[in-house]
């Protein structure tokens, strides 16, 4: 008699949101917020893609209520409706500041501007940001951060979610005393970073932490760091338990990351590239937009054979002429097939 195998469709609740794995046996898979990157259409793409939630990158408070020029474009949630409509993802918005009366007129703003979920950022290690006593500077005052979570927690009325590291370094973990009171403060979700704000990006990122945070939270642990392919998220969820895993760097280079194990094929990066370039030109206009897309054309085609001289030519591309008529001549010159560098 042939075994069955059963598999399941994960599901997690955010508040009043239900968020399932996009097919049955994959692990809840979230887009997470970058600097410079995640604007509306990676987003939408990466929505598209199987991305359960998507966050935009993350926005100062003080530039949002000084309505600085480059933060109200960020600001541009025109893809909150595709979500609400379709139930194909949710909007994160992810704030940071030093102040947290701004904080939460930010997080206000933000709410009205259609963002889904609240997202606190208490885990950026940029100096620059630790200097001005934001982000996973909040990491030194625990009692700070929670007055944080819980006066926007009270002000808004979409689900609070906070991103933060396991401690400042390794003598000072805290992750298990920040999940705990994080919770009992008003989040409905915790996505952990697995290195200390002194490792920044280096060393290895310690997915222990994030089993034991599992352990002793209420609410679901998003596990983030050092997941490079599909089949390292799905290990994460294996190993530690977390509730989905939020993908950072892997997603820029392979938006595809979000759909499962498949690798895509030449032909598809390449409708990728001219989806995603279209939908940049819209946003800012063909000089940025053009701009702004080269470290994703040089992202795309990583991997394929002979590709860096497709490469090197997409990078340096002014208009969108130019990067079409560079594409049209490699899908004429021949048909690649995937290859996994």
């Amino acid at each position: 008699m042939e075994e069955r195998i059963e598999t399941v469709t994960t599901e997690i609740k955010i508040g009043s949101h239900r968020i399932k794995s996009l097919k049955p046996g994959m692990p809840i898979l979230t887009l997470a917020p970058m600097a410079g990157i995640s604007n509306w259409p990676f987003r939408l793409i990466c929505a598209k893609m199987g991305a359960q939630m998507v966050g935009v990158e993350f926005i100062n408070c003080n530039a949002i209520l000084h309505k600085n020029p480059k933060t109200l474009q960020m600001m541009n949630f025109c893809d909150a409706d595709i979500y609400r409509d379709t139930g194909m993802s949710l909007l994160a918005a992810q704030i940071y500041g030093n102040d947290i009366g701004r904080m939460v007129e930010g997080a206000l703003v933000l709410e009205e501007k259609g963002a889904q979920i609240m997202d606190i950022n208490f885990g950026c290690s940029v100096p620059k940001i630790l200097r001005s006593d934001s982000g996973a500077a909040f990491l030194k005052d625990i009692d700070r951060m929670m007055n944080a979570v819980r006066s926007v927690a009270e002000a808004v009325s979409i689900p609070v979610i906070i991103k933060t590291r396991l401690g400042w370094d390794h003598d000072n973990i805290s992750i298990l005393e920040v999940v705990k009171r994080a919770a009992d403060s008003g989040a409905h979700a915790v996505a952990v970073h697995a290195r200390t704000v002194a490792q920044k990006f280096n060393g290895t990122a310690d997915w222990s932490w994030i089993a034991r945070a599992v352990e002793v939270s209420p609410v679901p642990i998003f596990g983030n760091g050092d997941v490079f392919t599909y089949e390292d998220a799905v290990r994460m969820v294996e190993e530690t338990g977390c509730a989905g895993v939020m993908i950072a760097r892997a997603a820029r280079d392979n938006p595809y990351i979000f759909s499962g194990a498949r690798i895509p094929t030449f032909t598809e990066r390449v409708r990728l590239a001219r989806d995603h370039l279209g939908m940049m030109v819209e946003y800012k206009g063909e000089k940025v937009g053009v701009m702004e897309m080269r470290k994703f054309f040089a992202s795309y085609f990583k991997g394929f054979p002979n590709a860096s001289h497709l490469r090197t030519s997409l990078v340096q591309v002014d208009t969108v002429t130019q990067a079409h008529r560079i594409l049209d001549e490699w899908v004429t010159e021949s048909d690649r097939q995937p290859y996994d560098a």
